[in-house]
């Protein structure tokens, strides 16, 4: 059941604005109030909308409202994004605008009530602006047969705006429909834009635009088929890896550069790669031939740096290009140009852009101009086009201004460095390109991938239709081969292709745009989201300043940078985590920061504490600016990994595609036996596990074990079997109690992945650091070989696909299964004999930005198998087909749970896991009669928690105007009096690790109850976790206390969320998972007469004992039994 927000609240919200003091401001509010608009005006529509901007413009057109008032609502969603003070008249015309689309949202007149507040019409005073013809944004009204006319993102009188396609820009009446975005970049006079994006929020990596550039064509699909292609890896790639490293290492080293060193660091970062090398040193010594391109790069930056070199900017034989200004792989977001990319090497002060290649180059090796005239291969050409596209648009750097040139580093000079000058045709076709495969990506995601299998062809990629023997011989059977299997697909494999397909990329296209602004998170936000919002979100750090600054290696240049942390805001709450990927960037002290004006430094964040952060970048940091930005950095690797996954798994493991699409039975070997007892408790499934042959599904409730019992026996097991076995989780957090359960065990094991994202105490058995110890690739090779246990997370290995190329696993376990979607999983289970998958599907699943709604699946041949809903994971999917054979060789239950009071555990065994009939150990806290809290009541609180272990206290609303819902300070002071009462009640026994935590539902909860628990002077109390339920699914406390935090109805709809229905019960994973943290004792503190408006939550509020808060906040009154 939907809770929408209704009309009188949202009039009523206007109504509170209208009379909070000038004094204070209303930007977020009035943001905020804008979004829960377009949220409940929009909640049964499918369509994915993006930005505000978007979602606005479709409301006014379905409530046909006039032009005027559609110019005044998008004003007043400009106005909301301002941060500068707004006058008293501009406050009452955005108030105004609210007004006016609501009333259209809700087909309902504004309130006599309100209309006596509001301005009777438009304030003349709201003047038009003049256009700004450089870069407008816009939504598409018409498309004509030579004109697209577009509602500008502007305040200008010149207003839908039409402008008049060029004879190369008309292929984007293919592809443009009304309500689609559009930058107009560079307009003239005659209205003629020279550049024309198409939803340029969408961003697309540079080099995967350029790989598209072949001497055959530039198709789009040439960007979805390397999609699918499978990773390999081959000396020509590891000696890529290898001259980008050695170019890093010259420009930081500065003449005292020692190859050696380059090749150590390459090998330690690569060590898979270097041992899944089938080709390494047969057609050329590898070492040779790095040294050679180290010698090469040597004498291409001295010629750049340390040697006179003519430039049209400047005399003959000066040095013009600054060392000291030289920065490597930068990033840049262009959101004007819908690009993103990393550039090699660049100059801070823009006169210099350096793109490297470290393969063959053809028309050098024969000197063989091309078509340009010169001697670059077009694709690279277009690379070093685009960044400078990018230059040009977001720091208006001049072609004169700038050298560009292609380092081709197997070369020497003078061939090895190439001048590039801009061409705007192929710049055009560039961005036209683009423009298409965006095109063709948002149908995917929006209509489907359907009937899209049938087109493609190499007859189809071969624009140019090239006959040449080499493209016969090799480039057209490649391409074959990558569509061939594709187009073998039976009925059902095709089926199943196609909607997964379809939902990743409705999937990215949540990610990259936002299913809808303000409500779902997306990489659009680092330039749609206003400052105060990011703030609020605690999706930035701004006005860091720099504390200290080291380096990872004494020859290298400043990458270790610690920044002081100011107060960010009185409610902040950063929403980082070490081992994060950020942007780091500087911005200048008079302006707000933005992403799409500076340079961008990725790193990772390695300390961070409320007035510090640290972050190791992957390359030095220009340091020249005062005050640094820091917000989460972007990649497009999710995506992909999902569709290289999903791409190998339907072309190359036939036996695994009939088991996991329903069509092959799964196998059991009734013989075997353990070679030993491990636990009565537990003997019995291992034996199961052990039997089944394909895989085996272990369904792992709350406290029951699955890591620290069943997970150590089966790895044991294993070994007693001599079986080599991979251990996988989704996170990296799961990932680091396995191990934690190996080294208590005393079980060897080896990890995959990198120091940032590994605890450091499970460090030393990382790959890198085995290489530190033995830095030869026969050791390394062999280690892989002999070690039993290998551990990583999903993605890590998905990413590192060739070590199986390298070791051959009996079979895997998979943690965590009921969080990992379905194409981000059957690509690794491609390469496996054998898997385990654990997990439990009523707890919280995958994370999924598109609703449910869009990844619901309608095809009847798809249900057959189970799969109702892509969102839901492989387990969820494979138990609903053993269920429905009525297998049971293949899915065992663990059913003895040791964490619970079965008091506590009362209620999640009622309403979700009836079937499992979970059953105390018991272990001594599950039989203990009371509560050991013996200090004397000091009030009925303190006598309600000696006697209930499961216990409501009903909080009062505490809604201000400039207050965000997703905080209750009313709420917050009892969980601060319920802290005080508990450590008091614990005594010398508190631990802040163990004893007590707090679950919110919204992170700005956590800041004010932290400021709530500050005055009681517990410094105990200010180190216990506060956090979401989804960072605390595994985890555990004594007692658990659940601040449910809503005021609005509306806001049940976000706690409910994760529901669905088995057994006609309904099973909330949210709920669950918060309910069943608690060892000993489990408060819940909400809303009531909110709470109640939902069923299950009606029943946990009569199922629990409730205790009344007085008038004061430390006074509580009556006691109601009612369990």
């Amino acid at each position: 059941m939907a809770h929408f927000t209704t009309s009188d609240e949202l009039f009523q919200r206007i109504v509170d604005m209208v009379h909070t003091p000038e004094t204070t401001p209303i930007q977020q509010p009035l943001h905020d109030t804008l979004v829960l608009v377009c949220q409940t005006a929009l909640a049964d529509s499918p369509l994915i909308f993006g930005n505000l901007f978007a979602q606005v413009d479709y409301i006014c057109k379905k409530a046909h409202c006039t032009a005027a008032d559609t110019h005044t609502i998008q004003h007043m969603r400009r106005v909301s994004n301002r941060s500068e003070k707004l006058t008293r008249e501009e406050r009452l015309q955005a108030l105004r605008a609210l007004a006016l689309l609501v009333s259209a949202a809700f087909k309902t007149p504004i309130p006599a009530t309100l209309v006596g507040l509001l301005p009777e019409r438009e304030a003349t005073s709201i003047t038009a602006t003049h256009i700004d013809y450089r870069y407008m944004r816009g939504i598409v009204q018409r498309v004509s047969i030579d004109s697209i006319t577009l509602l500008i993102d502007q305040t200008v009188r010149e207003n839908p705006f039409t402008v008049k396609l060029q004879p190369h820009q008309h292929y984007l009446l293919d592809i443009v429909q009304v309500g689609h975005q559009l930058n107009l970049i560079d307009v003239n006079t005659a209205h003629e834009a020279a550049i024309i994006v198409f939803e340029p929020d969408f961003l697309v990596d540079i080099s995967s635009i350029a790989h598209c550039f072949t001497d055959y064509g530039h198709h789009p699909f040439a960007h979805l088929l390397h999609a699918f292609e499978p990773s390999f890896i081959n000396q020509p790639i590891l000696l890529g890896y290898f001259a980008g490293a050695a170019l890093d290492d010259i420009i930081n080293q500065k003449g005292d550069y020692h190859w050696q060193e380059t090749l150590k660091k390459s090998f330690k970062e690569q060590a898979l790669a270097y041992c899944a090398c089938k080709d390494f040193n047969q057609k050329e010594d590898f070492k040779t031939a790095a040294i050679r391109q180290t010698q090469h790069i040597e004498s291409i930056v001295k010629a750049l740096f340390d040697a006179p070199l003519s430039h049209p900017t400047a005399p003959t034989g000066e040095a013009v290009y600054n060392r000291n200004k030289a920065v490597l792989e930068p990033s840049f977001v262009c959101e004007a140009l819908g690009l993103q990319g990393r550039v090699d090497l660049m100059t801070t002060d823009f006169k210099l852009l350096v793109e490297q290649k470290s393969g063959n180059n053809f028309n050098l090796q024969r000197q063989q101009p091309n078509s340009f005239g010169s001697y670059q291969l077009e694709k690279h050409y277009v690379q070093l086009l685009l960044y400078y596209g990018i230059l040009r648009q977001n720091f208006n750097v001049s072609t004169q201004h700038i050298a560009m040139r292609l380092l081709y580093s197997k070369y020497p000079l003078p061939g090895g460095l190439v001048a590039v000058n801009f061409y705007q045709k192929l710049f055009r076709e560039a961005i036209a390109l683009r423009n298409r495969i965006v095109a063709h990506e948002y149908r995917f995601g929006k209509q489907g991938f359907q009937g899209i299998i049938e087109t493609l062809s190499v007859d189809m990629l071969n624009e140019k239709k090239l006959e040449t023997p080499f493209f016969k011989q090799w480039i057209a059977p490649q391409l074959n081969g990558i569509i061939a299997p594709l187009h073998a697909l039976n009925p059902l494999e095709k089926a199943y292709f196609e909607r997964m397909v379809s939902f990743v990329f409705s999937e990215q296209l949540a990610v990259k745009v936002g299913a809808k602004e303000g409500i779902t998170h997306s990489v659009s936000d680092l330039w749609n989201m206003p400052l105060a919002a990011k703030k609020e979100a605690g999706e930035i750090y701004t006005d860091l300043t720099l504390a200290e600054k080291r380096k990872s290696k004494p020859m290298h240049g400043y990458d270790i940078l610690t920044f002081n942390v100011p107060q960010q805001g009185e409610n902040f709450l950063p929403n980082f985590r070490l081992g994060d990927l950020v942007y780091l960037y500087s911005y200048a002290e008079n302006e707000a920061p933005d992403v799409r004006k500076a340079l961008l430094f990725r790193g990772n964040l390695t300390e961070i504490n409320s007035r510090q952060l640290t972050i190791q970048t992957a390359n030095p940091v220009a340091l020249d600016g005062k005050c640094w930005c820091v917000e989460h950095s972007s990649s497009d690797i999710t995506t992909t990994s999902a569709l290289k996954s999903l791409y190998t798994f339907i072309t190359t493991a036939p036996h695994l595609r009939q088991l996991l699409l329903g069509q092959a039975t799964p196998r059991a070997d009734k013989t075997i036996r353990l070679s030993r007892s491990y636990h009565p408790m537990y003997d019995a499934l291992i034996e199961k596990v052990f039997q089944a042959q394909d895989y085996f599904l272990l369904v792992g409730p709350p406290g029951t074990g699955k890591t620290s019992m069943a997970l150590q026996f089966m790895v044991r097991e294993a070994m007693a079997k001599q079986q080599m076995v991979l251990l996988m989780s989704y996170t990296n957090r799961a990932v680091d109690e396995i191990c934690e359960m190996l080294q208590s065990n005393a079980i060897d094991y080896l990890r995959i992945g990198n120091a940032y994202t590994c605890d450091k105490r499970f460090r030393s058995h990382l790959l890198s650091e085995c290489i530190e110890a033995q830095p030869q690739l026969s050791a390394i090779r062999e280690r892989l070989r002999r070690q039993a246990v290998v551990v990583g997370t999903t993605s890590t290995l998905q990413s590192k696909a060739f070590l199986f190329d390298v070791k051959a696993f009996d079979w895997a376990i998979i943690d965590e299964a009921s969080q990992i979607l379905e194409p981000q999983l059957v690509g690794l289970l491609s390469h496996l004999p054998k898997f385990v998958l654990i997990g439990d599907h009523k707890q919280l699943p995958a994370v999924v930005q598109q609703d449910a709604e869009v990844s619901a699946v309608a095809e009847p041949l798809l249900h057959d198998i189970g799969l109702t809903n892509c969102r839901n994971a492989l387990f969820e999917r494979l138990i609903t087909l053993e269920r429905q054979h009525q297998r049971t060789d293949f899915v065992g239950t663990l059913r003895y749970q040791g964490r619970m009071h079965p008091a506590v555990a009362a209620f999640p065994n009622a309403m979700f896991y009836t079937e499992e009939q979970l059953q105390p150990v018991p272990l001594p806290h599950q039989t203990a009669e009371r509560l050991a809290y013996d200090l004397p009541s000091e009030d009925a609180l303190d006598e309600a928690l000696k006697q209930h272990r499961v216990l409501f206290i009903p909080s009062k609303k505490s809604h201000e105007v400039q207050t965000s819902d997703k905080v209750n300070w009313h709420e917050a002071q009892l969980v601060a009096q319920v802290l005080r009462r508990i450590h008091r009640f614990y005594g010398a026994r508190f631990d802040a690790d163990k004893t007590v935590g707090v679950i919110v539902p919204y992170r700005n909860q956590i800041a004010m109850i932290r400021q709530a628990i500050e005055p009681l002077g517990v410094p105990a109390l200010e180190n216990i976790s506060i956090d979401t339920v989804e960072r605390y699914q595994g985890s555990q406390r004594d007692v658990m206390i659940y601040s449910f935090t809503v005021q609005h109805r509306y806001q049940l709809d976000f706690l409910t969320a994760n529901c669905f229905e088995e057994g006609g019960r309904v099973i909330d994973r949210k709920l669950n998972v918060a309910l069943t943290r608690a060892r000993l004792q489990m408060i819940c503190i909400g809303c009531e007469e909110v709470l109640k408006e939902d069923a299950l939550f009606k029943k946990l509020i009569a199922h629990s004992a409730s205790i009344t808060p007085g008038e004061r906040e430390d006074e509580f009154l009556i006691i109601n039994t009612k369990n």
